[in-house]
């Protein structure tokens, strides 16, 4: 039995449309119709979640000398296969929950305890006409000096949520092309920026030249993470624009956080945690 009619037949049972097929699997109605054609297969990247989503085996649905009947018992051999991984899930979320749990915990006590204590604090840099006031949070953290506790509270919580995620990233692998260099360089260059942002802010004039490469080098990552999606399916092109678009949205929001506010170490926590969680999502390191 080929591949061809062992997928039709799959299909039909399950009351499946080419079109809501190739939806759940990512590709055209066109690549459907020549699967079940006989003129193409699928790319190793969409055997697996053809295999899962219709409760069979890649050895089966490959091996032509394998007739219908012989499914039930690949398929109870698949699932047996996948019963261990279901097991240590918990394990995942239970990890996440507690380390997530943890870093919120963390920064609310101190949010608590900027309100029972509350802070006004006003800055006035040298050679600047304006004083700057600091109110709630970001005022107790400077006052008290323990911007350092928030920044390990909040990569708790990053952390927690990355462990959160583990199941989920080890059952479906992402996969679009984002570099993890030039992410990597973006979110180094939208952090130097902000920080020289807060210099020139504080009257050191002299690192606008400094701010200005930083911001150059900021631009150069992303349109280079762009443009690594120009040789890519039009599909693949699309869901990589939108990753790189809210991947420098988030790095761009951060990175307010630091230029406003002068809270460099928890920025520092903030823009790696993104960059990690985004990283290890769409596993990064598959485009260079």
């Amino acid at each position: 039995m080929t591949f061809a009619e062992k997928l039709m037949r799959l299909r039909k049972r399950e009351g499946l449309s080419q079109e809501a097929l190739a939806e759940a699997l990512g590709v055209s109605r066109q690549a459907v119709s020549r699967w079940e054609q006989g003129t193409a297969l699928p790319d190793a990247a969409k055997l697996l979640p053809c295999a899962r989503l219709f409760h069979v085996s890649v050895e089966w649905l490959l091996d032509e000398s394998q007739a219908w009947e012989d499914r039930t018992d690949t398929a109870t051999k698949a699932a047996k296969e996948t019963e261990p991984a279901a097991q240590r899930n918990w394990i995942w979320y239970l990890a996440g929950g507690i380390v997530t749990g943890v870093g919120v915990l963390g920064m609310v006590v101190m949010g608590i305890l900027s309100s029972v204590y509350p802070v006004v604090l006003m800055e006035s840099p040298a050679g600047v006409s304006w004083t700057r006031v600091y109110t709630g949070v970001i005022a107790f953290l400077k006052e008290y000096d323990v911007e350092w506790l928030f920044a390990l509270w909040a990569a708790a919580a990053l952390a927690g949520l990355w462990l959160l995620a583990q199941p989920v990233l080890r059952r479906e692998r992402v996969s679009v092309p984002f570099s993890a260099w030039y992410a990597a360089g973006t979110a180094a260059a939208v952090y130097g920026f902000g920080q020289t942002a807060w210099w020139v802010q504080q009257g050191k004039s002299g690192d606008l030249l400094l701010m200005a490469a930083f911001l150059a080098a900021a631009v150069f990552c992303v349109v280079q993470l762009f443009r690594g999606m120009q040789k890519e399916a039009e599909g693949r092109r699309r869901l990589g624009r939108v990753a790189v678009l809210l991947y420098t949205a988030a790095q761009g929001i951060v990175c307010l956080l630091t230029a406003e506010t002068g809270i460099g170490l928890v920025g520092l926590v903030l823009h790696i945690g993104v960059y990690a969680i985004c990283a290890s999502t769409l596993r990064a390191g598959t485009a260079s």
